[in-house]
C-alpha cells in the first residue's frame, strides 16, 4: 500500500507541474470527454482543491443549450484508482439514490485514454462550497433521513464491491450479522496499524480482549434478546473534511464516500475522533432527533466509542510512528474493557496494565 500511495504522489506532482507550465489549465483527456452529458461543448479543466493523496480539478464546458455547466473531478492512478474509484462511484451513486439534497450526483468514472502509468478518473456534479462547519440540525436530519432511506439488497452488511478509506482498503466482506462484520472491519484496520507501527505489546494485549471478551458483549448485545440491527448505507468516512456547505444555500453536502452496509451508530464514530471538529455533542444530539438510538440505549455512547476505533487505527496508519490515535484507541478501549469485561482482579495482565 506504501507504494501505491507514493505513486499518487507523484501523479499528483506531474499534473501539477503540467498545469503550472498551462497556466493552470489541465488537458482534458478523450475519456473524459465521452463520459460528460451528451451535447456538452466548450471544455476546459483547471486544478481545483486539496487532497492528501489524488489530484482534483474542476471541469468547466457548456451543455447543449449553452447554459455554463461544471463538474469535479478527481485522478487516481493504477491499481489503487480503478478499485478505488469504482467502489467510490458505485458507493455514491446509491447515496445519492437515497438523499439528493445531501450527496452530489455522481456522472462517471473510467480509466484515461492517454495517461501513463494507468490513471482513473471520476466526475462528480460540482457544487461551490463556502468555508464553516455544517449547520448541525440539518446535518443531523438529512443523515438519518438517508440511513432511513436505504435496505440492504441482500440484507447483509458490507459491500458487493472492495470499498476504501481514503486510500486505504477496508474489509467490506458481507455478512447476515453485524457483530461479526464489525469484529472483521476492526481486525482489518488493527492488521494495518501494526504493520505500519510494529506492534505494541500492551495494544495487542487489548484489543485481543477487544475482540475475544468486548466486541460480543458490547456489540454482541445489539443482536441479543431477540433483537436485530438493520443495515442501512453509511457514508463511512464522514469527518469534517468531506462535508461542505453550499455557497448560496448553506446546506451540508457530503462526498468521499467510504460507502458499506452497516448499523447506523457506525457512521458517527468518527465524530468521536478528539482530532476532528465534528465531535462536538450537538451533532450527535441532531442526529439522535432523528433516528433513536438502537437497544441497549444506556450503552450508545459506549458504543459509539468503540466504533471510533477503526477511524483512530486508520489515521494512524497514514501517520507512521506520529499519529496520537493509537494511543487513543489503547486509552478507549481500556476504559471500554474495565467497565463491560474486566480481567480478574488477580489477573497478571490487569496488574501490568494498571501499572501503565
Amino acid at each position: 500500500m506504501a507504494v501505491s500511495i507514493q505513486l499518487q504522489h507523484e501523479l499528483k506532482e506531474r499534473l501539477a507541474s503540467l498545469t503550472d507550465a498551462l497556466g493552470g489549465d489541465l488537458p482534458v483527456d478523450e475519456a473524459v470527454l465521452d463520459a460528460l452529458p451528451r451535447g456538452t461543448k466548450s471544455v476546459s479543466a483547471h486544478s481545483y482543491g486539496v487532497s492528501a493523496w489524488s489530484f482534483t480539478a474542476k471541469v468547466s464546458g457548456l451543455d447543449a443549450e449553452d447554459r455554463p455547466i461544471e463538474f469535479f473531478m478527481k485522478y487516481v492512478a493504477r491499481d489503487l484508482g480503478g478499485a478505488q474509484l469504482k467502489g467510490e462511484f458505485t458507493g455514491m451513486t446509491e447515496l445519492h439514490r437515497a438523499a439528493p439534497n445531501l450527496v452530489p450526483k455522481p456522472i462517471a468514472w473510467g480509466q484515461l485514454k492517454t495517461a501513463a502509468p494507468a490513471t482513473f478518473f471520476i466526475l462528480v456534479e460540482f457544487k461551490e462550497f463556502a468555508p464553516g462547519l455544517p449547520n448541525p440540525v440539518k446535518l443531523g436530519s438529512r443523515l438519518a433521513a438517508m440511513h432511513q432511506n436505504t435496505e440492504s439488497p441482500d440484507a447483509k452488511f458490507g459491500f458487493h464491491l472492495q470499498t476504501y478509506d481514503g486510500a486505504r482498503i477496508q474489509d467490506v466482506t458481507q455478512q447476515d450479522k453485524w457483530t461479526p462484520f464489525f469484529s472483521n472491519l476492526l481486525a482489518e484496520a488493527y492488521r494495518q496499524d501494526v504493520q505500519a507501527n510494529g506492534l505494541w505489546p500492551e495494544l495487542d494485549v487489548v484489543y485481543n480482549r477487544v475482540q475475544s471478551h468486548l466486541i460480543p458483549r458490547l456489540i454482541g448485545a445489539l443482536e441479543g434478546d431477540g433483537r436485530c440491527v438493520t443495515p442501512v448505507l453509511i457514508h463511512g468516512d464522514l469527518w469534517d473534511g468531506n462535508i461542505c456547505n453550499d455557497a448560496e444555500t448553506g446546506d451540508p453536502w457530503i462526498f468521499d464516500c467510504a460507502t458499506y452496509y452497516a448499523h447506523n451508530e457506525m457512521e458517527l464514530g468518527i465524530w468521536r475522533a478528539e482530532r476532528h471538529q465534528l465531535k462536538a455533542k450537538i451533532y450527535r444530539r441532531e442526529y439522535l432527533r432523528h433516528y433513536e438510538a438502537s437497544e441497549p440505549e444506556d450503552e450508545w455512547e459506549d458504543r459509539i466509542l468503540l466504533y471510533s476505533a477503526k477511524t483512530n487505527f486508520m489515521f494512524s496508519v497514514c501517520f507512521p510512528g506520529g499519529a496520537p490515535s493509537r494511543k487513543v484507541v489503547f486509552n478507549d478501549m481500556l476504559y471500554l474493557i474495565q467497565k463491560y469485561v474486566p480481567w480478574e482482579e488477580d489477573s497478571e495482565v490487569r496488574s501490568q496494565l494498571s501499572q501503565l
